[in-house]
C-alpha cells in the first residue's frame, strides 16, 4: 500500500509517495506526475482501475491454465 507523506508549505499540501509494493509494470510514477498533489481522488481512481484490470488478466492466466 502507498505510504504518503504530507507536508505543509504554507496554504500548499503536496502530497509524494515515497514507498509503495505497486507492480513495477504500472504506471505509477506517471500517474504521480500528472495528478498528484491537486487531483488525489483522480490519481486514486485511475490506478485502482489498473490495478483492478491487473488482478482480472492474471485470474484470466490461471482459468486458462
Amino acid at each position: 500500500q502507498p505510504c504518503r507523506e504530507f507536508r505543509e508549505l504554507g496554504e500548499f499540501r503536496e502530497l509524494r509517495l515515497r514507498r509503495h509494493s505497486i507492480p513495477p509494470f504500472l504506471p505509477l510514477e506517471a500517474l504521480a506526475g500528472h495528478f498528484l498533489p491537486h487531483r488525489p481522488r483522480q490519481f486514486l481512481a485511475l490506478l485502482l482501475q489498473h490495478l483492478n484490470a491487473f488482478v482480472a488478466r492474471r485470474e484470466q492466466l490461471r482459468q486458462l491454465q
